[in-house]
Parts: structure tokens; sequence; C-alpha cells
């Protein structure tokens, strides 16, 4: 059985925990206890407040704000899901793009009443960005504005020509109330003039990401060194396979090696796949440092201490500094860095590059030189999403002031 994994954006009060406690409410996956106490939380209403099913700390609800990633998993007879539900504020555009960085899909919830605002232009552009497969468009609270057709197809235009604009895939729309559970899992008898399928029939024939197999790529995490001075090098096997007596690349040493024995928990395999959490031997005690990135010679590896990306801005407490030094991570491993030039700023209301480069601040997309201390090793984010992109570390506080993917 597949895990389909998608995230929830929207503004404050859009309803996102309430859309995600309408899925799981709806399939019976809550347990009863749960349900007691989400029914008693609510003070002014008799029904069940589907929100705090996902809203977990009291803060969160005394502010009326989901504040932080939550998680939530379920399963129906087809596949098993991980739903992030990330919050809508503009503090937390950091949360989105961490949350979204591995997901199938988004569901972008826009309010019927209010129709596409700025955050939804961010998280379309976060979207874009990180390159999200499949974007679900769920426009939310039909029930507010009389299921009216109109309203709901003047929403759908006007996405469709930012989704153009950030050459969006694969897009759908869904008029829906999460409150009352139309077109969410069951068919609304209230908008006959809507012919097509519910927002959960859409996640059950959204096809998974399959790990590439023709791009061999592991990073090492740890070293394990046994009883007998041998060492191996662990981690998760990122894409591609490895078996025994293969011949790899460590880098960015460019080092060559023959994998001697593949172990997987406490058992010698002979070889490995995509998603394995592995530890490796190489013949005649050649090593690895934690960070190296171990490939096979499908497809080489660029190597460079200059690097083209587009970086999304998250530190709220400090505007990006030209030639300062940070720290760059990818995957696990790290390097200082410095950002040496922006070469565009994209304009969150037309999605153009601006040159105008001289603010920067938080939540703003650029396109930047980043360079590092020496040459490194990495794919472009076309070619390979988990190894062409990563984040950069504030040396001081050792605040995550960035994320990024790399263009070449």
């Amino acid at each position: 059985m597949d895990i389909l994994r998608f995230i929830t954006a929207g503004n404050i009060d859009d309803g996102k925990s309430t859309l995600i406690g309408r899925l799981l409410y709806d399939i019976g996956q809550i347990k009863s206890d749960i349900i007691q106490s989400v029914s008693k939380s609510d003070k002014t209403l008799n029904s069940i407040n589907l929100a705090h099913i996902t809203d977990g700390l009291r803060s969160e609800r005394e502010q009326g704000i989901t504040i932080d990633i939550a998680y939530k998993y379920f399963t129906t007879q087809n596949r098993k899901y991980i739903i992030t539900d990330a919050p809508g504020h503009f503090q937390y555009t950091k949360n989105l793009v961490t949350g979204a960085s591995e997901v199938d899909a988004m569901i972008i919830l826009i309010d019927a009443n209010i129709g596409i605002t700025e955050q939804t232009r961010r998280h379309s552009l976060v979207a874009s960005f990180l390159n999200i497969p499949n974007v679900l468009v769920a426009i939310n609270k039909m029930d507010n504005v009389a299921y009216n057709e109109e309203i709901f197809i003047s929403i759908k235009n006007q996405f469709l020509v930012l989704a153009k604009k950030l050459k969006l895939q694969n897009i759908s729309f869904f008029p829906i109330s999460a409150l009352l559970g139309d077109n969410v899992n069951l068919v609304s008898s209230r908008m006959t003039w809507y012919n097509g399928i519910t927002l959960m029939q859409c996640l059950e024939t959204i096809n998974a990401k399959i790990p590439n197999s023709h791009i061999t790529r592991f990073s090492v995490q740890c070293i394990i060194e046994t009883k007998d001075s041998e060492k191996g090098f662990a981690g998760k096997l990122i894409s591609g396979n490895l078996k025994i007596g293969d011949s790899i690349e460590i880098n960015p040493e460019r080092k060559s090696a023959i994998i001697k024995n593949i172990i997987i928990g406490n058992t010698y395999r002979n070889d490995a796949i995509a998603g394995d959490d592995i530890c490796i031997y190489f013949e005649n005690g050649v090593e690895a440092k934690r960070g190296d990135l171990i490939i096979k010679n499908e497809i080489p590896l660029f190597f460079s201490n200059k690097i083209e990306a587009t970086l999304c801005w998250l530190n709220d407490e400090k505007q990006l500094q030209i030639g300062e030094e940070y720290l760059l991570r990818i995957n696990s491993f790290e390097i200082k860095c410095r950002i040496t030039s922006i070469r565009h700023k994209i304009d969150i209301q037309s999605f153009e590059k601006n040159t105008e480069t001289n603010l920067s601040a938080i939540n703003d997309f650029l396109g930047v030189i980043i360079e590092t201390a020496e040459v490194i090793a990495f794919d472009s984010f076309s070619t390979l999403p988990e190894t062409g992109c990563g984040i950069i570390i504030d040396l001081k506080t050792n605040y995550t002031s960035a994320a990024f993917i790399i263009e070449k």
C-alpha cells in the first residue's frame, strides 16, 4: 500500500484545520474519546469543533491560529496518507516551506467570501518553488456565499492566471464547505452545477512519488565503528540502488571504492533500494565522512564553489546580508558560505523578476549566487530535488535563515 503525502495551506481562518477534521471524521478515523473531547471544547455549540482535532495546544485555540506544523495519519482501502497542516499566518512561511518539501500534493484553501489574497499568492509561489506535482485548490465556505457558482468560477479563473505565470502543474478546483462536508468526502446536493469529483476522490487517484531508480545517491549521516575498528557509513539511500560489489564514488573528494557489505537493521543484505536506512562498508578500508555524497556513475554530479540558486528568506529578525558568512547545509553535508550577489527578487504580485534588489526581508524569494568555502558536490533541483536543495543557517544564532533550490 503506497503513501500519499499532502499539505494544506491557506490564510488564517480559511478552514485548514476544519478541512482536515472533516476528512478524518467522515472516514471514521477519529477515536471516540477525541470526538468527546472536541465536542466539549466548544462552549457555544453542541456540534463537534472539527478544527480542534488538529489544534492540539490550548494556546493555539485561544489565539485562534495553528501555530506549528501538525501531522496526521490516516488510511483508506486504497492507500495511507500523511497530512501536513501548516500555519497560514505570514510569519510562518518557514513552516510551510519545511512541511511542503517532500509532499505529493498541496491543497490551497481560498475563502469564497474573500477570494485570492497575498498569502494565496505566496503559498502558490511556494508550490512553484518546490515543484509540487499536484495543486488542489479548495474554494471553501461556499455555504457562506449561498453556493454561488459565479463566485467559484471567478476565483477559479483568477487563480488560473497566476498558476500560468508560476507554471503550476496538475491543478484541480473544488467548491467545498469543510464545515458542512460539501464535496469533501461526499458529493454535495447543494451544488448541482458542479459535475466534478470530491476532494477525497481526487486524493485517492493522485499518483504518489516514486523514488528515482535511475540516479543513485546516498548521503552519509554518521560513522559506525565496530569492535575490530572497521568503519561503516550509515544513512538513508536517497535514490537508486546499491548492491555488494558495486563500484561507487565518494564526493566531493571523488574517491573510488567498492561496496563490501550492506546492513539494514541488524541484517546483512545483498542490496538496498531507495528509502532504505542502511550501513555500508567498503573494501580495503576506504573511508568516508559525514555529509559525503556517494554515487554510482549513471548521472554525474556538479562540482563547484559557486551555486546559482533560488532562495526563500525565512529569518524574521534579520535581513539577508550580502557577503556575510553563513552555514550551508544539503542533507547532512555542511560548509561555510557567503551569498555574494542577488540576481533578482520575485515580485509577489506580478511574479516578475525585479532587478531592484537592495531590500530583502522575510518571505522574499530571490535569485542569488552562493559561494562556498570549498568546491562541493550537488545536483540541480530539476535533476534530483533531494540533493538539489538545502538551507542557509545563521552562524551566530543557529537560526534557519533561508531555504534554497539549486538551479545549476
